[in-house]
Formats: structure tokens, C-alpha cells, sequence
């Protein structure tokens, strides 16, 4: 269907088309608008256009940029002070999983282990002592219940002997004296021996403690000398390089997503886009959504992506706009020949769409109070105000729900003066349509 545009003058055969003022209002029964009859106020040309049947969406657009769909950082693991020793890539290079792409001096690496093992070693020497003393303690224990004990039968022994008379034996005295001297050195050694067990269980945690981080240490440097040959973990290319022969291993930052990493792979056969939706247009978008894609530096080559991923998190524009916007991965399928990483793209995504319903042009409404009034042509050229409930609204076209029907024709522009209906006026018309410049 296409648009039509008729120029339509003002003054017919001497007779003057009707715009003007509300003289009065008919009601035309359920579901029809209201039909204001306007008095004359001027001449002049008004464009129309003829209502229709047609699918109305609303579409949403970003700029984006194209980035590889992996990109990968590796990094020798605890090679801080490490040389390179060998390098059996360049940049540009497409390699295979599995593949060495090079290795460090592994001296160090090897010195770590050792040192690691003699941790180990000292560690289980220290839980070894820290049992030792312990049993020490225990035997300690033992030995002083045992002395209690003997004291305490010695005392009972001389007491049992003790003559009836007032007043006791020399040497009975003597023996009483020395028991009680065994009881209390006895119960003094048993303290010791106490104390010690008590200290014994930190001791032992600590000793523990040590041999546990020492293992790890072992793990992690024997882990560190068995990758001192770094191999691809997936089928990419290599886009960068930090360091060259025997220089020290470093690591760098490339890439679309700032990558870091000795060596930086990229898989620059499969493509993704990720572009940057405003707050007000990421409601709408969810994955799994068809996207248009057309490429900027590759005109005429559209693609038909699908949303990915929609960012759960917005980045609020620094320059002072206050401006929310979400990231939103796009897949590329059949990505066109010469694309590559870091060109613009610009993606459109339909939110919402209502097929085969009536639909005015946009530029047609008139806000007036909650609602809208479009202005409807009459078989005889008046003009008449209608109001209408709206659906949908797309770029160009407003989904009518009620108020209009397919035929009629609307009003879209003016160069003369159309009724007062104190609202807003008209806006151009829709996408394709050229304004009747009389």
C-alpha cells in the first residue's frame, strides 16, 4: 500500500473549503468519534493522507561495535622474575587447541619446588616435636599422680603409727615432715606437667597450620613448573605479544575488551556485536530477539543477528547526561566477508509489532488532554476533529484502536491555518512522503 498526498486548495469552484471553530458536536453512536463542524478562518494548502490497514512496530536502534566472540589472556603462572626461553609464535598467527606457543627458563621454577619441599619437611619436623612434647607431658602427668599417691600413703602411715600418748616419736615426726614435703613437690610437678599438655595443643595447631600452607606451596610450584610451556586452550589467533627472547615475562593489554596477557588469542572467525541501549529501550529487549544488522564500513551487507545477552547492570554516561545505557551481545551469523573487529555496526531491534491493524501516520495526532484528536477530511473537503485510542506507536505509524477506519483520510500538515483545538500542531510527514509545498 502505498502513501498517498494530495494538495488540496482551500478555495474550490468559489467556494471555500470549512476550517475554523467549533460550532457543535454530534454523537454518532458507540465506538465512533466525536465530529466538531469548523467555521472558516483562512485558505490555504493541508496535506493528507488516506488511513489503511497495514503492520505497525516499534523498533529500537543502537550504534555498536563488532568484537571477536572470545578473547583470551594467558599468562605463565608464578613467573614474576622468569625469562622467555622460548617463542614459537607471531602475531597473526591462527594456532590449535592443544598447540605450545611458548616457554619460560625453568630454573627458578624448579628451585621453588625444592624450597617448597624442604617446607614440607620442616613443617612435619614440627608437628613431630610438638607430639614429643606432648607425650613428655603426659608422662610427666603420670608420674606425678604416682608420686601424689606414695606421699599420700606415707602420711597415713606415719599417722597410723603414732603412740597413743600426747606426745609422738622423734622420728615419727621426722617421717610425718617428709611425706608431706613428697605430697607437695609432687602435686607441684603435676602442675608442670599440666601446663605443658595445655601449651602442646597450639603448638601442634600451628605446627599443622604450617605443614597444610607448606603443601600448598608444594602444589602451586610444582603447578607453576609443569606450565612453564604455555599452550592454546582453544582454536583462535594471536593478536599480541608482551615480551620477546630472553626478556623478562610481561603481559599487555589489547583487544575490543582490553584483554590482558602474555600472549592475548582472539577467535576472529565468529563475531559478536555489543551495543548500548538506552534505559527507556532496554525494557523491551530480551534474548533470544532477531536483530538487523547493517555494517557501516560494508554497505549493503545486512545481517539478521539474535540478542545473546542483555546486561544486568547500566553505565551512567560520565560527560553529564545522566544518560543509562545497558549493553546488549548480539550474535553475527554468516558474518560478511572483511568484517573485523572494532567496526561499527548498527543494530535495530523490534520491541513490539501488531500486524494487519488500522493505522494513522503519526505526524496525524493531536495531544489534547489524556488523550489524542486527529484532524478527518470530509467528502465535501471540511475538516473535522476526531478523537481516536491508540495503540502501539511505531516510528511513522500509530496503531488506531478506535476512532478511525481504513479509507478515511487524516490530515498530517498544513500550510495554512487548521482549527484551534489548543493543542500541540503537526508534526512532518511519515518516512517516503513529501511535504506539498503548494
Amino acid at each position: 500500500m502505498c502513501t498517498s498526498l494530495r494538495r488540496e486548495p482551500l478555495v474550490k469552484t468559489g467556494t471555500k473549503v470549512v476550517i475554523g471553530i467549533v460550532s457543535a458536536v454530534a454523537v454518532i453512536g458507540a465506538g465512533a468519534g466525536i465530529a466538531l463542524s469548523l467555521a472558516p478562518q483562512t485558505e490555504g494548502t493541508f496535506l493528507t493522507e488516506e488511513i489503511q490497514v497495514r503492520d505497525v512496530d516499534v523498533t529500537v536502534a543502537a550504534s555498536g561495535t563488532v568484537d571477536p566472540s572470545q578473547e583470551l589472556g594467558l599468562q605463565f603462572p608464578g613467573a614474576a622474575a622468569a625469562t622467555l626461553e622460548t617463542l614459537l609464535v607471531s602475531v597473526g598467527d591462527t594456532v590449535t587447541a592443544g598447540q605450545i606457543l611458548a616457554s619460560i627458563n625453568p630454573v627458578a621454577l624448579e628451585a621453588a619446588v625444592v624450597a617448597a619441599q624442604s617446607s614440607i619437611a620442616a613443617a612435619q619436623s614440627s608437628v613431630a616435636n610438638a607430639e614429643t612434647s606432648a607425650d613428655s607431658a603426659r608422662q610427666a602427668i603420670s608420674t606425678a599422680d604416682q608420686a601424689i599417691t606414695a606421699a599420700e600413703l606415707a602420711i597415713e602411715n606415719v599417722v597410723d603409727q603414732y603412740p597413743s600418748s600426747a606426745y609422738p616419736m622423734e622420728n615419727d615426726h621426722l617421717a610425718l615432715l617428709s611425706a608431706q614435703k613428697q605430697k607437695v613437690a609432687a602435686e607441684a610437678a603435676l602442675e608442670t606437667a599440666r601446663r605443658q599438655l595445655e601449651a602442646y595443643y597450639p603448638l601442634k595447631a600451628a605446627a599443622e597450620a604450617s605443614l597444610l600452607s607448606a603443601r600448598a606451596g608444594l602444589v602451586s610450584a610444582t603447578f607453576n613448573l609443569e606450565n612453564a610451556s604455555m599452550t592454546a586452550p582453544v582454536a583462535a589467533t594471536v593478536i599480541a605479544i608482551a615480551s620477546g627472547l630472553g626478556e623478562p615475562v610481561g603481559s599487555t593489554t589489547v583487544g575490543t575488551n582490553g584483554t590482558t596477557g602474555f600472549i592475548v588469542l582472539a577467535a576472529l572467525d565468529t563475531f559478536v556485536v555489543k551495543a548500548d541501549f538506552a534505559e527507556s529501550e532496554v525494557v523491551g529487549i530480551t534474548t533470544g530477539q532477531s536483530v538487523k544488522l547493517e555494517f557501516d564500513a560494508i554497505p549493503g551487507e545486512i545481517r539478521d543477528g539474535s540478542v545473546t545477552e542483555v546486561a544486568l547492570f547500566g553505565t551512567v554516561d560520565v560527560s553529564g547526561a545522566s544518560l543509562t545505557t545497558y549493553e546488549v551481545t548480539i550474535s553475527v551469523p554468516n558474518a560478511p566477508v572483511g568484517l573485523r573487529a572494532g567496526m561499527t555496526v548498527q543494530a535495530s531491534i523490534t520491541t513490539e509489532e501488531q500486524k494487519g491493524v488500522v493505522a494513522a501516520p503519526v505526524t496525524a495526532l493531536i495531544e489534547q488532554g489524556d488523550g489524542y484528536i486527529v484532524q478527518v477530511e470530509g467528502a465535501d473537503g471540511t475538516i473535522s476533529s476526531v478523537e481516536v485510542e491508540v495503540g502501539i506507536r511505531g516510528g511513522y505509524y500509530v496503531e488506531i484502536i478506535s476512532g478511525l477506519s481504513a479509507g478515511d483520510r487524516v490530515v498530517t500538515g498544513s500550510n495554512g491555518v487548521l482549527p484551534d483545538t489548543g493543542a500541540g500542531g503537526f508534526g512532518g510527514p511519515p518516512e517516503g512522503v513529501e511535504r506539498d509545498r503548494g
